[in-house]
């Protein structure tokens, strides 16, 4: 039952849309507009609701014999049918034609019944309709108009005419008395209308103007722009920057969906965050990859906010194309793992080295060292792990820290430095540590000091046994050239002189020195081969492996 009447109402409604229309002739903007939207509601719920005082009105009036009064309401019934379907009739007689009729049931019903009747009613109830559909001047008209009526109704008690049913109940004094009131409310409620419609017409004005304004935002925006159905995903409205960008046309685009726009492996994504917004009614905020005619894809993000048009769901849209600032970010990205394997590499080749570095700031703090500087740097006996952030000389020993401090002085005025220092270990040995402090410089500019230290114990040992070889050599170079060549010269010159000697006697005596001289040499090559001996049992040859 209720789908059957609510069926009825909506064809009924349709039937009395299309017959006045009048709706289509003023824009939005007008308040004739919204003045003659209110006529045609009026004229749709005049007639059923009107029923509801005309059964009752003319079965009454028939009881009682007011025949015309019945005949006066369902004429005035017919006539506001006439005018609610007759087509040719203007939007302007139209409107004429329903005020006379309610002016002619007024006057009427007053005449007849008198002032309780309802012919006062329909007479306040005129000027008030006047006020809602025509121009405001016409209220204070019809106020005049109601006046000059009351007045004419005030004669007509004064003088008996008309056999009216206001002679018997009503003199003029007490008449205008009553009168004066329905006046009194009608100048104030038109004085109030008119100042609603005077607002309307300014809000009206502005919101047309914001409208506009954001029309032309819209439309002139550098940045592409659309708005979709919320519910269907077609694209309702795209401006220019959208159609420069994406190189579809603005009626290409209306034949389209926002799915469209998208790669299918996206589609059902899409539509899914559109709907969740939707039932949400959140704005959204994200960065997606579109697609142009041209088959190109594009970086954009994406800055959507839910709206209402014609009580419609649905969603404004603006694209910002990111895709040069992807490609940078990813070439940053890549840059970075780059640098970072180059780091990772670096610091690899940093720690495997068999020196330790420290870098130092131009304040002397520590800003980065290897695994090796502890162990190959000994800047103070009682050596400690050292730390980033802190200041080198926390390391140094007392002793050598205005050294230290005054070398590290000259490397930030250029110099390259390099010196050795020996230490002893716990075990009671003694190491060497080189130490070579470099500038560091960043656009011809000295910002660090760069401090290697390596131990060189071994090459100190090295050279230490070098230097003893060459020793034991020179002796024996020495002892070659004169312990040697004494005894040997000696042998050389008695030899020869056995051949010419005088006897055994002589040749005895000149064996026996030969045999002094050749056990003085035998001593001496002794004393060399023990030397060479010594040298090869304390550095032995290495024997390949």
């Amino acid at each position: 039952m209720v789908e059957m009447v609510k069926k009825w109402w909506l064809k009924y409604t349709a039937i009395i849309e299309a017959r006045l229309s009048l709706h289509e002739q003023h824009h939005k903007k007008d308040l004739l507009f919204w003045q003659n939207q209110l006529f045609v509601n009026f004229l749709i719920y005049c007639l059923p609701v009107s029923l509801i005082a005309l059964l009752p009105g003319v079965i009454v009036a028939m009881i009682n014999g007011y025949y015309v009064t019945a005949t006066v309401d369902i004429l005035s019934f017919l006539l506001i049918v006439f005018v609610t379907f007759f087509k040719p009739l203007t939007p302007g007689t139209r409107k004429v034609y329903v005020i006379g009729i309610f002016y002619f049931l007024s006057v009427y019903l007053i005449n007849a019944l008198g002032y309780m009747g309802p012919g006062v009613f329909y007479l306040f109830f005129t000027t008030v309709l006047i006020a809602l559909i025509l121009p405001i001047r016409y209220a204070y008209w019809s106020v005049l108009l109601n006046t000059a009526l009351l007045l004419g109704f005030a004669l007509i008690i004064k003088f008996g005419l008309f056999n009216s049913a206001l002679i018997p109940n009503y003199s003029v004094g007490r008449w205008i008395a009553f009168s004066s009131n329905l006046i009194f409310a009608s100048i104030v409620i038109i004085s109030l209308i008119h100042r609603i419609f005077e607002k309307l017409q300014i809000t009206i004005t502005n919101k047309g103007h914001l409208q506009e304004r954001y029309k032309s935002i819209f439309n002139n925006s550098p940045l592409p722009m659309w708005i979709f159905d919320a519910d269907t995903l077609k694209f309702l409205d795209v401006n220019e920057a959208a159609s420069k960008r994406y190189g579809y046309t603005k009626e290409e685009f209306l034949l389209m969906t926002i799915k469209d726009i998208n790669s299918p492996e996206k589609a059902a994504e899409v539509e899914m965050i559109v709907k969740a917004n939707n039932k949400s009614g959140h704005n959204y905020e994200g960065t997606t990859q579109h697609i142009k005619k041209n088959g190109d894809y594009i970086y954009v993000s994406i800055q959507s906010n839910h709206l209402y048009l014609d009580n419609h769901p649905v969603r404004l849209v603006q694209a910002t194309d990111i895709t040069q600032q992807v490609k940078y970010q990813l070439e940053v990205l890549a840059t970075n793992k780059k640098i970072k394997e180059s780091e990772a590499n670096l610091r690899a080749v940093f720690d495997s080295a068999i020196d330790g570095f420290v870098l130092l700031d131009t304040q002397h703090n520590i800003k980065l060292f290897n695994s090796r500087a502890t162990a190959s740097m000994r800047f103070n006996k009682d050596q400690r792990e050292l730390e980033i952030g802190r200041c080198i000389f926390e390391f140094v020993e007392i002793p050598q820290l205005v050294y230290f401090e005054r070398l590290i002085e000259k490397v930030y005025a250029g110099e390259v430095i390099d010196y050795d220092r020996k230490y002893r270990t716990d075990k009671g040995t003694t190491n060497w540590i080189r130490y070579t402090l470099t500038p560091v410089y960043e656009s011809h500019v000295i910002n660090g000091v760069f401090i290697t230290g390596r131990d060189i114990t071994a090459s100190k040992l090295y050279l230490k046994t070098v230097e003893d070889q060459n020793k034991i050599f020179r002796e024996i170079s020495w002892a070659q050239s004169h312990l040697v060549r004494a005894p040997l010269a000696r042998i050389m010159g008695l030899v020869p002189m056995l051949g010419v000697a005088n006897g055994k006697a002589e040749q005895r005596e000149i064996l026996k020195f030969i045999t002094i001289s050749a056990d003085e040499l035998d001593a001496i090559i002794r004393e060399i081969s023990q030397k060479s001996n010594d040298i090869i049992d304390k550095h032995p040859v290495p024997v390949n492996s």
